[in-house]
C-alpha cells in the first residue's frame, strides 16, 4: 500500500488528507493528524471519496451530439469541433458572444489557463465561476471595508477567541471540522461564548449561549441595532476608532434610527435579546465572526458584510490575535478563484479589468498588449444566462460545474442552455443536469487524477498531486484547455508541459500583491502543509494574519465604517404567496450532488426532499407529517414531503438545495426551481435565501 498527502476538494477549509492507494486504485482517505487546519479531524465527505473513482457514470471519452444524441468520439474530433465552432462564433458575433463558467473547486492552474485564454487571447471578460454564487458578496464586503479582498484572520484564532459570532451559517452541517474546533474551545474555556444568528434552530444553534432566531434577510437592521447599543453604552473607544477608520460620525448618526425597539419589530427578536447580544459583544476580549450563505445569497448581501465589519471595527476586534472576520468559502478553491481572476470583473493578482494600470501589468506578463484586454467588465453568470436568452451569448463553456441545477429559476436556466449554439461541458460525470444539454462533453480528470494547487479560506496554499491515472481516455483540465487553445491557433501562449509550469507563470502575476506566492514552489509544497499567503520569498514563513498594524489598503490607510440602511428583500410575501422560503444543505451532500449524490451510502441518508413547516402553519393549511406538497413561487414549483418542525419560524419554510433531477430521479424536487434570480447590485450574487412561496397539498 502506498500513501500520499493531499488536500480535500470539497469545502474551503482546506483539510489535509492522506490518500492510501494501489496502482490504479484509491483505497482509503483519512485525515492528517499533524495538519494545522483539521488536526486529525475529518467529515464524511472526503472519507467517501474513493467510491467516486469507479462509478459507472465516470466519463472515459469525450462525446459529441449526433442526431440529437451524445455519442463517444475521439479527442481529435472533439477538440477540432470545439475550436472550429468557437472561432466561427467569435468571427461572426465578436468575442463577447463567448462565455466560460467553472466550479470553484478547480485547481488554480486551471483558472489561470482559462482566464488567459478568454481575456488575453479571445478578448472576452465573460469568465465566471461558482465563486459568484458563493463568496462574491464576501469579497465585495472586504473590498469596500478594507480596500482589498483580503481575509485577515487565520484558523489559529479560534483557540484564542472568547466569543464566536456565527451568522447565516449552520457550520455543524456545512463546516463540521470548524464546528468541532469551536466545541473543543468551549470545553477548555468556560468563559468562551457563542452567538448564533439564524432563522432556524439549527444544530449549530444548539451550542449557542445566545440564539437570535431572526426573520430571514433582516440582518442589516440587527447589526445596526447592535452598533447602536455599543455606541450608546460606552463600549466604543471613539478616539481609537477615528484613528483607524473613516465614517464613524455618519455611522453613529445612522444607527440612531435602529434602537432595539425598531430592530425588534423588523427582525422579530426581542429588545432584551438584542441588548443582551450587544453587551456580550462589548464585554468580550476577542470576537471572531463567521458567516456563510445566509448572508451572502441576498440582495443586501454586501450591506450585511459591511455592517458585520462595522461591529468588529467599533469594538477593536480587528487584526489582532483571536479577533476578526473569518469567512470560510463554500468550495475548495474559491479563494483562488477571486485572486486569480476567475470572475468577469477581475484579472490575476487581485486586479481589475477596468483599471488601465492593471491591464498593462497583466498584458506584459501575458505577452500581449493592454488594448487586447477588454476594459469593460464581462457578464455575471446570471447575465450570461440572460445573454443566452437574448442571443448575445452564443457559446458557453462549462468546466466542473452544473448550472442547470445550481442556478436559481432552473427552468429559465435550462431554456437558456438549450438556445446555445455551442455548449461545451467539461466534467468527470455524465449525465448531469447540464451535460444533458451539451453539444460536446469533454472527459476530465478529477482530484487525485491530476496535479494542482488550492488556496484555503485562511490563505494557505497546498498541493494536491496526481496519485492514479484518469480512467479510459479522460484528460486533465489543464491539458484540455491547452489543447483547445492550440487548436484555435494560440499555441505560442500555451506551451506548457505540466501544471507546475503553469504555476510558475501564474505566481508572477502575484508579485508585490497581497496574494504574493513567489516564495512558493511545488517542491516546497510537497514537503510542507503549505504557507499562508502572502509568501513573497523562498525563506518567508508565510503570513498568519494581515493588517496587524491596522494599516489598510485604502487611500488613507484606514478601514471604512459604512452606514448602510436596511432594505427588505426584492420579493415580499403576500396573501397569494404567504411563506418565505429559505434553503440550506445536509451534512451528507454537497451542492447539486454531482459527486455525493452518486455515493449510495450518502444518497440514501435522505431519499427525497422535504419541506420544514411550523406546526401553526401546518394546522392552518391542514397538512400533516408525510404529506406531499407542491411549493410554488412566481417562477415554478417544487415537490417535497412535509416535515412539521418548531425549528422554523411561523411564516417561513425550509428546503434542502441538493435534490436535482439526476440525484433524485425526479424532475420537480430541486429547490432552485422556485428561487429568485435577482442579485445584490454590488456583488451580483443571487438571492437564494429568500423567495415568496405558497404551499399546495397534493
Amino acid at each position: 500500500m502506498l500513501q500520499k498527502k493531499s488536500v480535500c476538494p470539497y469545502c474551503g477549509i482546506g483539510c489535509g488528507l492522506l490518500v492510501d492507494y494501489e496502482p490504479g486504485n484509491i483505497v482509503k482517505v483519512s485525515p492528517m493528524v499533524d495538519h494545522p487546519t483539521n488536526q486529525g479531524l475529518i467529515c464524511q465527505l472526503p472519507v467517501n471519496l474513493p467510491k467516486l473513482f469507479t462509478h459507472k457514470d465516470r466519463l472515459r471519452n469525450p462525446m459529441m451530439r449526433q442526431n440529437d444524441q451524445l455519442m463517444p468520439t475521439s479527442w481529435d474530433k472533439a477538440i477540432s469541433h470545439v475550436a472550429l465552432e468557437l472561432n466561427r462564433i467569435i468571427k461572426d458575433y465578436g468575442p463577447d458572444a463567448v462565455a466560460f463558467f467553472s466550479g470553484a473547486a478547480c485547481f488554480s492552474e486551471e483558472y489561470y489557463l482559462a482566464n488567459k485564454l478568454m481575456k488575453a487571447v479571445i478578448g472576452s471578460n465573460n469568465v465566471e465561476s461558482t465563486s459568484r454564487l458563493c463568496m462574491s458578496s464576501t469579497a465585495m464586503g472586504f473590498i469596500s471595508t478594507l480596500g482589498a479582498d483580503a481575509p485577515p484572520t487565520c484558523y489559529a484564532d479560534m483557540e484564542e477567541a472568547d466569543l464566536f459570532f456565527i451568522a447565516g451559517n449552520n457550520m455543524a452541517v456545512s463546516l463540521p471540522v470548524i464546528f468541532q474546533r469551536i466545541c473543543a474551545v468551549r470545553e477548555k474555556n468556560s468563559h468562551a461564548k457563542v452567538i448564533v444568528i439564524d432563522p432556524r434552530i439549527t444544530e449549530t444553534a444548539s451550542i449557542a449561549d445566545i440564539h437570535l432566531q431572526i426573520r430571514p434577510a433582516t440582518d442589516v437592521a440587527l447589526n445596526n441595532s447592535l452598533a447602536y447599543v455599543l455606541i450608546n453604552n460606552g463600549f466604543v473607544d471613539e478616539e481609537f476608532v477615528k484613528k483607524y477608520t473613516t465614517g464613524f460620525e455618519d455611522l453613529k448618526e445612522l444607527v440612531q434610527e435602529y434602537p432595539p425597539s425598531r430592530a425588534a419589530r423588523i427582525t422579530g427578536c426581542s429588545e432584551k435579546q438584542i441588548f443582551e447580544t450587544a453587551i456580550t459583544i462589548g464585554q468580550s476580549k476577542a470576537m471572531l465572526t463567521f458567516w456563510l450563505q445566509g448572508y451572502n445569497q441576498s440582495t443586501q448581501a454586501v450591506f450585511k458584510n459591511n455592517t458585520l465589519h462595522n461591529l468588529l471595527l467599533l469594538t477593536g476586534n480587528y487584526c489582532r490575535v483571536g479577533a476578526g472576520p473569518l469567512s470560510i468559502t463554500g468550495e475548495a478553491n474559491t479563494m483562488a478563484c477571486r485572486w486569480i481572476g476567475a470572475l468577469s470583473h477581475l484579472l490575476p493578482g487581485m486586479r481589475l479589468v477596468s483599471n488601465s494600470r492593471h491591464r498593462e501589468e497583466v498584458a506584459e506578463l501575458w505577452g500581449t498588449t493592454a488594448e487586447k484586454i477588454n476594459p469593460i467588465p464581462g457578464r455575471s453568470i446570471i447575465d450570461i444566462i440572460k445573454g443566452l436568452h437574448s442571443g448575445d451569448i452564443r457559446a458557453l463553456w462549462v468546466l466542473a460545474s452544473n448550472p442547470a441545477a445550481s442556478l436559481p429559476h432552473t427552468e429559465w436556466v435550462k431554456e437558456a442552455l438549450s438556445k446555445a449554439e455551442l455548449l461545451i461541458v467539461q466534467d468527470i460525470f455524465h449525465p448531469t443536469e447540464t451535460s444533458m444539454f451539451a453539444n460536446v462533453v469533454l472527459a476530465g480528470a478529477q482530484w487525485c487524477e491530476k496535479t494542482g494547487t488550492f488556496i484555503s479560506s485562511e490563505r494557505r496554499i497546498q498541493l494536491a498531486e496526481k496519485v492514479i491515472a484518469p480512467p479510459g481516455n479522460a484528460k486533465s483540465d489543464c491539458d484540455i484547455i491547452c489543447m483547445i487553445a492550440k487548436e484555435m491557433g494560440f499555441a505560442d501562449k500555451f506551451l506548457f508541459t505540466s501544471p507546475e509550469e503553469v504555476f510558475e507563470e501564474l505566481k508572477k502575476t502575484t508579485s508585490g500583491r497581497i496574494c504574493d506566492a513567489n516564495g512558493v514552489s511545488y517542491d516546497r509544497l510537497r514537503n510542507s502543509t503549505g504557507p499562508q499567503l502572502p509568501c513573497p520569498t523562498d525563506d518567508h514563513p508565510g503570513t498568519k494574519r494581515l493588517f496587524e498594524n491596522m494599516q489598510f489598503p485604502r487611500p488613507d490607510g484606514r478601514a471604512a465604517l459604512l452606514a448602510r440602511h436596511f432594505q427588505p428583500p426584492s420579493e415580499q410575501t403576500d396573501g397569494e404567496y404567504p411563506f418565505a422560503l429559505i434553503t440550506g444543505r445536509m451534512a451528507p451532500q454537497f451542492n447539486t450532488g454531482t459527486r455525493t449524490g452518486r455515493i449510495t451510502h450518502l444518497d440514501t441518508t435522505v431519499s427525497t426532499n422535504f419541506v420544514e413547516i411550523h406546526p401553526n402553519d401546518a394546522k392552518d393549511f391542514e397538512t400533516a407529517d408525510g404529506d406531499v406538497v407542491d411549493m410554488i413561487s412566481r417562477r415554478g414549483r417544487v415537490r417535497g414531503i412535509v416535515s412539521i418542525q418548531e425549528r422554523v419560524l411561523p411564516g417561513t419554510v425550509y428546503m434542502n438545495l441538493h435534490f436535482g433531477e439526476v440525484m433524485s430521479g425526479e424532475k420537480n424536487t430541486l429547490a432552485n426551481l422556485v428561487c429568485n434570480p435577482v442579485y445584490d447590485n454590488y456583488s451580483k450574487q443571487p438571492e437564494y435565501k429568500f423567495c415568496a412561496v405558497k404551499i399546495v397539498k397534493i
